[in-house]
């Protein structure tokens, strides 16, 4: 589980944030790609309507993730984070080496999963 610490306040998540944006422009799987690219550390805050959900990065790998209010974590969350199209983002950089990676798995393949659940879902049924 991520530790408590990286869990802050949202108005200063957004003001010490190095990225933030609207997930209309640019959503959490565009972020994360980028991040990922750059090899990025830190927390990404996603706020959507009354939800809040939080991703930690090492090196550009997505170690945890959690939706306050949910018992959805870490693949779960994630990939319900993603389905979210409206809101804010903001990550800000930290140095996350220390933290346990509870996901193992390539940030890309965390984003094909997610791609191919939600074409699944769209699908209809035979």
């Amino acid at each position: 589980m991520a530790p408590a610490r990286h869990r802050q306040n949202p108005v200063t998540s957004r003001n010490d944030a190095g990225l933030r944006g609207r997930l209309e422009q640019f959503g959490l799987a565009t972020v994360l790609s980028f991040l990922e690219l750059e090899r990025r550390s830190g927390q990404i805050l996603i706020v959507a309507r009354d939800k809040m959900g939080w991703v930690w990065l090492r090196g550009g790998q997505v170690i945890s993730a959690r939706i306050e209010g949910s018992r959805r974590v870490n693949r779960a969350a994630i990939y319900e984070l993603l389905s979210w199209d409206s809101g804010y983002f903001a990550f800000t950089q930290e140095d996350l080496a220390a933290d346990v990676d509870e996901i193992g798995a390539p940030t890309t393949l965390l984003l094909m999963d997610a791609a191919r659940r939600s074409d699944e879902a769209a699908a209809p049924a035979c």
